[in-house]
């Protein structure tokens, strides 16, 4: 049986490989940063399996939106948080984007 649905949505990823992810969505950051993130309490939800932080692609493109503002034509204009309409995929769209690997 296998659906890419709600399984690949939660698809648990390790922080090096979460740290590609969010790369490959034009948020540079490196692993040592989400870990650090994280003790500051500001970083993508994350959680444990076993010793190791793991990170679910659900998560990581909430995290992803959060980062991102509406376009903007100025450095002047204020930065505001980005519509839907904005982002390569929706918000109510938990389906992450397609990967190259």
């Amino acid at each position: 049986m296998t659906s890419n649905g709600p399984q690949r949505i939660n698809r648990l990823l390790s922080r090096k490989d979460a740290a590609i992810f969010l790369t490959d969505l034009g948020l540079t950051i490196s692993a040592q940063t989400l870990a650090r993130l994280l003790c500051e309490k500001k970083g993508p939800m994350c959680m444990r399996v076993g010793s190791r932080a793991m990170y679910r692609e659900c998560d990581l493109l909430d995290y992803f939106r959060q980062q991102c503002s509406a376009p903007r034509q100025s450095s002047d204009e204020p930065l505001r948080p980005a519509s839907n309409d904005h982002l390569p995929f929706p918000a109510n769209d938990r389906e992450s984007p397609a990967r190259d690997t």
